[in-house]
């Protein structure tokens, strides 16, 4: 699996795996998913019990097979690439720039919907007046960036 991660990466995932698979492996797809998302990733549930059946031997998951389904899940999803296109998609005038607004309705009304506080947050860590304009590209870029766990 090296080939596929770094070991920056394979770190992460080997923390992160043994913090919730206290028992050494994973026992259901629940965990699987808690765990993957917990890195950042986001598996459909039809993904998730794709991964579990594919790799699970005895009902468990070990962390070589961890990875395994997460080289898996890297190949199919890419965050970045995902939000610049709908970001793209708003962005009628290909300026580089958004509404604040209508963003702001998006995110309090789709997916996994967030508070007008959890918005408001956002936007004041970022520095976008309620109104004003965003740089999509810098906006994904910060939503991106891991939180420093100090």
């Amino acid at each position: 699996m090296a080939k596929f991660f770094s070991q920056t990466d394979i770190d992460k995932f080997r923390e992160c795996f043994f913090f919730h698979a206290r028992r050494g492996h994973i026992s259901n797809e629940q965990e699987l998913s808690l765990i993957m998302r917990s890195l950042g990733y986001s598996p459909t549930t039809k993904e998730v019990n794709k991964y579990f059946n594919k790799y699970a031997r005895d009902n468990k998951i070990e962390f070589a097979s961890f990875l395994e389904a997460m080289h898996d899940q890297s190949s199919v999803e890419n965050p970045e690439k995902e939000l610049m296109n709908a970001f793209k998609a708003h962005d009628k005038e290909r300026r580089g720039y958004v509404n604040a607004s209508e963003i702001q309705h998006i995110m309090m009304s789709m997916g996994e919907r967030l508070s007008r506080q959890e918005v408001d947050a956002i936007f004041r860590e970022m520095g976008v007046q309620q109104g004003g304009q965003i740089r999509y590209n810098d906006f994904v870029k910060s939503l991106l960036t891991p939180v420093p766990d100090y």
